[in-house]
């Protein structure tokens, strides 16, 4: 079980991850790949059910292309970041069907 500021972060990285895959046509199982988790703990991550280790969470930080203390600290900044970036993607292309 998370505490309240675990639960925070997942919200954070929840809300980064939905626009990583929109962004770059990611699905969840390429995040887990490229986070070199399985897709079982990384749903246990965002479920609430097991809390994300550092190592990830740095991992995570580099794929987003952001710095660890932004997914720890700045949600909604980065949030609106993400949804920016795809929604001006999504104007220059055509949506990318996304594995759930």
């Amino acid at each position: 079980m998370q505490t309240p500021e675990e639960y925070e972060v997942t919200k954070r990285v929840a809300a980064l991850m939905k626009g990583l895959k929109k962004q770059r046509g990611y699905t969840k199982k390429d995040i887990s790949r490229l986070l070199d988790i399985g897709l079982t703990t990384l749903d246990d991550y965002l479920n609430g059910v097991s809390s994300f280790r550092l190592g990830t969470l740095l991992k995570f930080a580099q794929l987003c292309r952001v710095s660890l203390s932004d997914i720890l600290n700045d949600s909604e900044n980065l949030t609106k970041l993400y949804e920016k970036k795809a929604n001006d993607e999504a104007d220059d292309k055509s949506s990318i069907e996304i594995e759930k």
